[in-house]
C-alpha cells in the first residue's frame, strides 16, 4: 500500500479545493504532528472552513496523525517545522510520497531523491483514476492557480495534461 505524507499547504490546498475528503477516501493520508498543530486549532477551527474540513478528517481516521522520529539531518535549506516533520515522515515510511505545495519542500525532496507531488497534481490522478470528473479536476486547479503560489507555467501544464487525459477517455470510449 502506498501511503501519502502531507505538509501543512498541500493539505489546506486540498480542503480548500474540495479534494481532501475524497482524496483520503482513497489513499491512506498521514499528517505528522507539526502539521496538524499548524493547521488544527482552536482558532484555526473557528475562523477557516478548511481547518474544519481537516479535523473533521482526523476524526474519521481518513487523514492519520503520525508520530515522526526527529532525526539529526543536516539539510541544504532551512524549512518550517511542518515540512521538516513531513519530509522525515516520508522518509520514514516505506512506500510514501510526499504531497507539498512548498518551494523549498521540493527542493529538498529533490536533494533527498524523495518523491512527492503537489496538488495540481493530485486533481488529475482523481479525474484519471475516475473519483472525479473534469469539470472538478479543472475547477480545482483553477482554484489553485488562485489560492496557490503557482507559476502560470505549472498551471498551463497540468490543464493540458487533464486535457489530454480527458480526450484519451473520450477516445476510448
Amino acid at each position: 500500500m502506498e501511503f501519502i505524507v502531507a505538509d501543512s499547504c498541500s493539505l489546506i490546498l486540498l480542503a480548500k479545493c474540495g479534494l481532501l475528503g475524497i482524496f483520503s477516501g482513497h489513499f491512506s493520508v498521514l499528517i505528522p504532528h507539526a502539521v496538524f498543530n499548524e493547521v488544527i486549532n482552536k482558532d484555526t477551527i473557528k475562523k477557516f472552513a478548511d481547518a474544519k474540513i481537516i479535523s473533521s478528517l482526523v476524526s474519521e481516521k481518513k487523514v492519520r496523525v503520525v508520530n515522526v522520529k526527529m532525526a539529526d539531518q543536516k539539510l541544504p535549506i532551512s524549512i518550517d517545522r511542518g515540512e521538516m516533520e513531513a519530509l522525515l515522515l516520508a522518509k520514514q515510511t516505506a512506500n510514501s510520497t510526499l504531497a507539498t505545495d512548498d518551494g523549498k519542500a521540493i527542493k529538498v525532496c529533490r536533494y533527498l531523491n524523495l518523491p512527492f507531488v503537489i496538488s495540481p497534481k493530485i486533481a488529475i490522478e482523481l479525474y484519471r483514476l475516475g473519483m472525479i470528473d473534469f469539470t472538478k479536476s479543472r475547477s480545482s486547479i483553477e482554484k489553485m492557480r488562485i489560492i496557490g503560489r503557482y507559476s502560470p507555467e505549472i498551471i498551463a501544464e497540468a490543464i493540458l495534461e487533464l486535457e489530454v487525459i480527458k480526450h484519451v477517455k473520450t477516445s476510448n470510449g
